[in-house]
């Protein structure tokens, strides 16, 4: 099978590579084309300049998790702008690998001052070793310049994607679906090793890898015929085995097997190195969580740059539903398996977290290990992915007890190079750097104490908003239709307006939306007012009956 874009994908490439002593003109060329088709160009700096770029990031402005139509209106813009001609311009795009939004760029904000120089030099002779007649040299000097761009900052198993972009009859695509088919359908590429795609191959192997793909698929003894071919075959049969999934888990409720919550039901698939999942990323977090664009995109930042988040707000604005929601954004899939969720309490100790000894049913003592040092050690033999791990209620726990020398450890410049001695098993312990901290925090609760500073510097502080005025509690609301429900959300926007500017609570106290997200008829929200806001407003003003009679009668007259 002949693939329409990749001519247009070697076409541009070498359009590209004329930009790479020129990239202020090129910035200008992509910034115009994104001005004039009214997309939001890609994030690249962690204060939204634009000064910089490298060639396989300027690909993956059309090769991530955007609309269809967008990614073909962007081509075509391309083509014009940068002289692309003699070529057709896709329309379809089989066997393309795309990258997670959220980790669309191949460089970091600390990067280091060679570091986009080092990914235009891999893109360069990344072209000659593909259009010569690759000679020994040519392949040494791929291999040099790819082992020095691996180590880099954001660059993992994306860079054998930013090279299929390139050249993909001569690089092979080693995505997650690919990884697993290779592994399961074609070992013979692989020489039956399981374990080489435990970490990214260095140059010499890589180019094995590719070398060895190409003699397996013009073997005849497979469905495909080259590399894009056994990277279209891998997403087709990784989605077949993801629709089984699916249709077996619908098999067993049928059969009665109840599940809770539908949203909350991950579809996993076997993989070499982890598992397929559905994609999940901004869109599916803006349409299940009732919070702005800008905001998200704050909070996504603050996560990948300290690694330690802390979701604090008034009750019913969503934060332990928005914390696994946010994991799987950031992970670009929803992935239940990478995120664990545990909840603070006052008996909560380090003993529960990290380890101790616990009484066996002989009558002695064994060392038990705890949740937070079992999922580090599951990030840390998977360092490919991010892991999250989510603790609800974080001030509700004694938290100078529960971390202990954890306190040290869990610091982003700490994560994977710092090691110390734990309590119990004297075992040299420390943080993955893939591991995520993700911690709730009500800020209505008058019986708790401040956090621990030592903590508090370590983490930082995102306050979540009731989100009543977001698109998609907007959308929500618009779909329920009903009045009654319109209006009762006026009336607690206005009541939150008097709480904030209540000197004994202020806006932390505010009452969000929480309540208000599984109405399915003006019947529930006689409930809600009853049982949920009014006990909650006389817990606020306790001291003030006559503010509560007032407001409970207000909230009481817009649902009759």
């Amino acid at each position: 099978m002949k693939f329409a874009w990749t001519e247009f994908y070697k076409a541009f490439s070498l359009k590209l590579l004329a930009y790479e002593n020129d990239r202020q003109t090129l910035l200008q060329k992509l910034l115009k084309i994104y001005g004039k088709l009214g997309i939001k160009f890609q994030k690249l700096e962690k204060d939204d300049s634009i000064t910089d770029i490298d060639p396989f990031t300027v690909f993956g402005l059309f090769n991530k998790g955007i609309k269809e139509a967008n990614r073909i209106a962007i081509i075509v813009a391309l083509a014009k702008e940068f002289g692309v001609s003699g070529v057709e311009l896709p329309s379809k795009f089989d066997g393309i690998p795309v990258l997670n939004n959220l980790k669309a760029v191949f460089f970091g904000w600390g990067r280091k001052d060679d570091d986009i120089d080092n990914l235009w030099t891999l893109f360069r002779y990344a072209i000659i070793y593909a259009d010569s007649i690759r000679t020994e040299i040519d392949r040494k000097e791929f291999i040099e310049i790819y082992n020095k761009v691996i180590k880099q900052s954001c660059i993992k198993w994306n860079i054998t994607m930013g090279l299929f972009w390139v050249r993909p009859y001569m690089f092979l695509n080693l995505d997650s679906r690919s990884r697993w088919y290779i592994t399961n359908y074609c070992p013979e590429i692989i020489n039956g090793n399981k374990r080489i795609f435990r970490e990214v191959p260095d140059g010499e192997r890589y180019l094995t890898l590719c070398d060895s793909a190409s003699s397996v698929a013009k073997s005849g003894r497979y469905s495909f015929a080259d590399i894009p071919e056994l990277s279209r075959e891998a997403w087709i049969e990784s989605e077949r085995v993801n629709q089984e999934t699916r249709n077996a888990r619908s098999a067993q409720q049928t059969d009665g097997e109840e599940e809770e919550d539908s949203l909350e039901v991950d579809e996993p698939v076997p993989a070499a190195c982890g598992s397929v999942y559905p994609h999940y990323g901004a869109e599916e977090f803006l349409r299940e969580v009732y919070m702005s664009e800008d905001d998200y995109n704050t909070l996504t930042d603050l996560v990948r740059e300290k690694k330690n988040v802390i979701l604090q707000g008034a009750p019913g604005v969503g934060k332990t539903y928005a914390a696994e929601r946010l994991a799987y954004s950031v992970m670009g899939v929803r992935d239940s398996e990478r995120v664990l969720t545990v909840q603070f309490h006052q008996s909560y100790s380090y003993e529960d977290f990290v380890c101790g000894y616990r009484p066996t049913e002989a009558g002695g003592f064994e060392l038990v290990k705890g949740p937070f040092y079992e999922f580090c050690k599951r990030a840390e033999s998977d360092a490919e992915n991010d892991y999250f791990f989510i603790i609800d209620e974080i001030n509700r726990g004694n938290l100078s007890k529960i971390f202990g020398e954890l306190f040290m450890l869990i610091e982003k410049d700490k994560r994977a190079k710092t090691k110390l001695r734990l309590l119990y098993s004297n075992e040299k312990f420390s943080v993955p750097s893939n591991l995520y901290i993700i911690g709730t925090m009500n800020t209505a609760d008058r019986s708790l104490a401040m956090l621990d500073y030592a903590l508090r510097r370590r983490f930082v502080f995102f306050d979540m908003q009731p989100g009543f005025d977001s698109d998609g509690f907007l959308e929500y609301s618009s779909n329920l239709n009903s009045e009654k429900f319109n209006a009762l959300v006026g009336s607690v926007k206005t009541l939150n307006k008097v709480i904030e500017a209540d000197a004994t609570l202020g806006e932390g106290f505010r009452i969000g939306h929480s309540y208000f997200c599984d109405v399915k008829s003006d019947e529930q929200l006689h409930k809600i007012v009853e049982y949920e806001l009014i006990p909650l407003l006389k817990e606020y003003w306790f001291d003030e009956p006559a503010k509560v009679k007032e407001w409970s009668g207000v909230l009481r007259s817009v649902i009759r």
